[in-house]
């Protein structure tokens, strides 16, 4: 009787450790995907950032451009800016921080 029960007992105890390593493999998994959202996040405001400064910086060029216009109009002459097609990425760009901006990545959320 007493062999009988001394080979249950290691089976258990690799039963256990098979449990174990499941559970520690798991953990390793939502770790990993708490890290990665993390790295998301970070890269997802910095996205938001550069869009917004190159829609800022479009928004002066316009401001620019009718500066150039005038001076071109006060000339007679041609003006050498293609403004309509600054004013349509500028709302290109517009667009895309909103979309950007609704999606909302956190940093802090955990899984």
């Amino acid at each position: 009787m007493s062999k009988i029960v001394s080979i249950e007992k290691p089976t258990e105890l690799s039963a256990e450790k098979v449990e174990l390593a499941l559970v520690d493999d798991y953990n390793k998994r939502i770790d990993k995907a708490n890290n990665e959202r993390k790295v998301a996040s970070v890269s997802y405001q910095k996205l938001i950032g550069s869009m917004q400064s190159a829609a800022k910086q479009l928004d002066l060029a316009l401001k620019e451009a009718d500066k150039i216009e005038e001076a071109a109009k006060d000339l007679g002459v041609k003006s050498p800016i293609d403004k309509a097609r600054v004013k349509s990425k500028l709302s290109e760009y517009t667009k895309v921080v909103n979309a950007l901006k609704s999606l909302r990545i956190s940093g802090a959320d955990n899984i």
